[in-house]
């Protein structure tokens, strides 16, 4: 005997309407939620469009087409109407089919559909390939703080999404959508990076822990992009943790009296002449190697270097100490050399090594997820990145006040500058003391 139910089911008796997931701010995006009425129970469902509710009509259950509007927000409203169309023509499609069937319409089949649709519309972008898209078109956009990028930042971004790509290519299964994005994805992300290895036989290397925050923090900065472009609705990379402790990469800095003895080392071409000579003007500028390859783009006059910053954008003037005022008079006549950072950092390590700055330094570094304590001679620690923790460090060590010399770092935040201030606590007490007894603030 059938015992199958044999009622028949008249389409029709879904109800479909669309609201947005809040009102309040007429300005901010917001998602368009799916609502499916089915014998007295209501569905939910987010279908990953975003309006801002000053275009949507709640009498239409669509996106309000009259009005002064640009033809850009014009078609994006028109595309918005047309997928809601869509949406609801499949589902009163698969109600009908059902009901042809004797079936019902289901709240798992209401899901299937959206789900459906909304994975060939991820289908369509290509999420590793749309994020190479993002990073490589950086310097032409404005970002959230409305600034354009710079192109030492696409290279970082490209970096880092290189890694990304390996990890991809090794997955069993590979990134299809941005959805995959998730919690697993950024647990299984991270150990790949700390385990990862890089170099020749017998000299393989981990990342260290600074190289793997930042790679996360360029992955989360362009899948927030990609949020705000409207291509994912999933932001789970909000959750992602990226601001672990930093190792200490370079922890040094040279006092004053390392930097006159490098500044008086034997020199033996002019390449060492012009790389010692740009390392002791940012010794007491405390420029960026980026910004010391643009000085002869700089106002210089009145006892003052004047410029913008290449990597903040701000507006710098740099009083001209005594101890670089003759080079840069000199260079200023004949143009200041333009160095390569790769070569000038091999340099300046060579002169550093002959003019023995060679005390014991050590250092802290975590290297896939291990930290170890390293000892070296000081010149293997050297690099043009410490002539700027120089400068900040030894200006502060002079007395000035800490805000005088993050206007000349051009640092925004005491945060900041306390990682680039590297003189130890008893140096800071021993000059504190010696000016307070300068201005007879000590009794006796």
């Amino acid at each position: 005997m059938n015992t199958k139910d044999t009622r028949k089911w008249t389409s029709g008796e879904m109800r479909i309407h669309f609201n947005l997931k809040q009102t309040r701010d007429s300005e901010k995006l917001t998602q368009i939620m799916l609502v499916a009425s089915l014998d007295k129970r209501r569905v939910r469902v987010y279908t990953r469009l975003r309006v801002r509710p000053k275009y949507w009509s709640a009498a239409t259950n669509r996106c309000n087409l009259t009005g002064r509007l640009t033809r850009r927000e014009r078609m994006g409203l028109e595309g918005i109407n047309e997928q809601i169309e869509r949406m609801t023509t499949l589902l009163r499609e698969t109600d009908n089919r059902l009901a042809m069937n004797g079936e019902p319409m289901t709240e798992a089949a209401v899901r299937q559909v959206m789900n459906g649709l909304l994975r060939d519309e991820e289908r369509e972008v290509r999420p590793l390939p749309y994020l190479r898209q993002l990073a490589e078109d950086y310097v032409k956009g404005i970002n959230r703080k409305g600034k354009r990028g710079h192109d030492s930042s696409v290279c970082t971004y490209l970096t880092a999404l290189g890694r990304l790509e390996e990890y991809d290519r090794g997955r069993k299964v590979p990134i299809c959508s941005f959805d995959d994005f998730d919690k697993h994805f950024f647990a299984d992300f991270t150990n790949y990076l700390y385990g990862y290895t890089y170099g020749r036989e017998g000299e393989r290397k981990h990342y260290t822990q600074n190289t793997i925050v930042n790679t996360l923090k360029v992955i989360k900065n362009l899948l927030h992009r990609a949020y705000d472009n409207e291509v994912t609705t999933n932001d789970y990379f909000r959750k992602v943790q990226t601001a672990l402790a930093a190792d200490a990469s370079d922890p040094i800095y040279l006092e004053e009296k390392e930097i006159k003895r490098l500044a008086g080392v034997r020199i033996l071409s002019d390449a060492e002449r012009e790389v010692r000579d740009i390392f002791v003007i940012a010794c007491y500028t405390a420029l960026r190697i980026s910004d010391l390859r643009r000085l002869n783009e700089a106002v210089i006059g009145g006892g003052v270097i004047t410029m913008y910053q290449t990597k903040t954008q701000e507006r710098v003037e740099i009083p001209i100490l005594k101890e670089i005022a003759p080079l840069v008079e000199h260079y200023r006549e004949q143009g200041f050399p333009v160095i390569n950072k790769a070569t000038a950092n091999r340099i300046i390590k060579t002169l550093a090594e002959r003019c023995h700055i060679d005390t014991p330094v050590s250092y802290k570094e975590c290297r896939g997820g291990v930290s170890t304590v390293h000892t070296v001679p000081k010149w293997k620690m050297v690099s043009f990145h410490t002539a700027r923790r120089s400068c900040v460090t030894n200006l502060y060590k002079r007395g000035y006040p800490a805000n005088y010399v993050m206007t000349l770092s051009g640092h925004r935040s005491m945060q900041a500058f306390q990682r680039y201030m590297r003189a130890s606590s008893k140096e800071v007490m021993a000059n504190f003391v010696h000016l307070l007894k300068k201005d007879k603030a000590l009794p006796g």
